[in-house]
């Protein structure tokens, strides 16, 4: 096989490829055997008549086109492998000459990944923000355990006030007709917490038990249904009964309750632990965060718009999958957001561009440092993530089907260790996290426990 490369304009290459005549001839006996196999030739047994025959009976040039159909993607895989090329896409193929008895000669016009130009990536400068935890945040983490393990008992007032939890039966009707899902038996509602329409639940307040209420509402202009936004609405309301909230006592019983601690001291010492791993894990992404952005910000790199496009397509194809799981297709998620395909399109163009960006100058990094994760790794990674007990195979098995892109994950968590291995870092208090240090530290402290 031969094979040229000529650069074009932006980042096309014009790929020529010959392919000897033995190797063509080859792959036309190979396609005889497929094509012989599943055609009826009178006199022959299945899969016996000879070459001449089936080509008397099918053509020449459809054995010629069966032969080329297997041994051009693969011909053209081994050329790209071979000139080291990284293509955006599969482009279309032209045949430059396939005469009987010469070299198969075909040639593609490709759109490669561009060109990136790094800045200096060594010794860039970063600032670790360091947020301690204080009692407050551990006082937080346990009344929102206390919250979890609180229980709804009936209470001896007969009048419902803010804060209580009313079971309820209640029937909407717009102009004085009864509407499909405005109705329903034994509904737990927090008074207070807004999850009714406007004014709904405030009208409840001084109800008593048995009593049946008349509330009057009127639907926001944005709601979701549109036949009854903006409408007024009556809804009748039974109450069943008043409910309050009743929080554990916080003490050595609840710790034990709560798992492995004999005292609510050792709790909080737990918690305390939990957070502040927590808070350094954040910190940690956070300054890598940085790092990268810094990369990225002093490299050259032209991303091409064909990579952004399959970047938003990809990141369209996540949504859908998130909004399968809760039973929701695109067409209402837009109707939702009230904006169009082509708009949704637009909101991810500045996300997805910044995405492919930094994907380009990682892997830049990474065959300038030529960064590798040995198969090695790669097992020891899974070894560790299955760990031992009864799902140890199955998430074994998982990571098996998916190496190539572990180790791909592995190379990245390389490069981005090899710029904190080499930055100038700093380390400074803030009295308050980062907003996503604010989002995920209670989360991290209270799963650990």
């Amino acid at each position: 096989m031969k094979t040229s490369v000529e650069k074009l304009e932006g980042n096309q290459i014009a790929l020529e490829v010959e392919v000897d005549e033995e190797r063509v001839e080859k792959a036309i006996d190979e396609a005889f055997h497929k094509v012989v196999r599943q055609i009826k030739v009178p006199g022959f047994r299945a899969g016996k008549a000879p070459r001449r025959i089936v080509e008397n009976r099918v053509g020449k040039e459809y054995l010629r086109y069966e032969a080329l159909e297997e041994l051009i993607p693969e011909v053209y895989a081994e050329a790209i492998r071979e000139n080291n090329l990284r293509p955006i896409d599969i482009p279309p193929v032209d045949i430059v000459d396939m005469e009987e008895g010469k070299p198969l000669r075909f040639r593609a016009v490709l759109e490669v990944e561009p060109e990136v130009v790094l800045g200096e990536y060594k010794g860039l400068t970063a600032t670790k923000q360091i947020r301690r935890v204080t009692n407050a945040d551990v006082d937080d983490v346990l009344e929102n355990m206390r919250e979890r393990g609180a229980q709804l008992v009936t209470t001896e007032r007969s009048e419902l006030i803010a804060g209580d939890f009313a079971v309820i039966d209640f029937t909407g009707y717009v102009d004085d007709q009864p509407f499909p899902g405005g109705a329903a038996q034994g509904h737990t509602l927090e008074i207070g917490s807004g999850q009714f329409i406007p004014g709904f639940e405030e009208q409840l307040i001084g109800a008593k038990v048995g009593e049946t209420r008349a509330v009057e509402v009127t639907f926001p202009e944005d709601y979701g249904a549109e036949n009854l936004a903006g409408k007024d609405a009556r809804f009748d309301v039974v109450i069943h009964e008043i409910k309050e909230k009743k929080v554990p006592a916080l003490n050595d019983d609840f710790a034990k309750d709560m798992g492995d601690f004999e005292t609510l001291l050792e709790l909080r010492a737990s918690i305390r632990q939990n957070l502040e791993q927590e808070m350094e894990r954040l910190a940690q992404r956070a300054l890598e965060g940085d790092l990268v952005q810094a990369l990225v910000d002093g490299a050259k790199v032209d991303v091409p718009e064909k990579m952004v496009e399959f970047q938003i397509d990809h990141k369209i194809g996540h949504i859908k999958e998130e909004l399968a799981n809760q039973g929701l297709d695109e067409e209402r998620y837009l109707e939702i957001l009230g904006i169009s395909h082509e708009e949704l399109r637009e909101q991810l163009q500045e996300e997805a561009e910044m995405e492919v960006r930094t994907s380009l100058v990682v892997d830049a990094l990474i065959a300038a440092e030529d960064i590798t994760v040995s198969d090695e790794e790669v097992n020891e990674r899974i070894e560790t993530m299955a760990g031992e007990g009864a799902r140890a195979e199955i998430i074994r098995n998982f990571w098996e089907t998916q190496k190539n892109a572990l180790q791909g994950n592995m190379v990245r968590d390389k490069a981005i260790a090899f710029l904190v291995e080499n930055a100038q870092i700093s380390e400074v208090e803030v009295d308050e996290p980062k907003e996503e240090l604010a989002a995920n530290v209670e989360h991290g402290g209270t799963e650990q426990v």
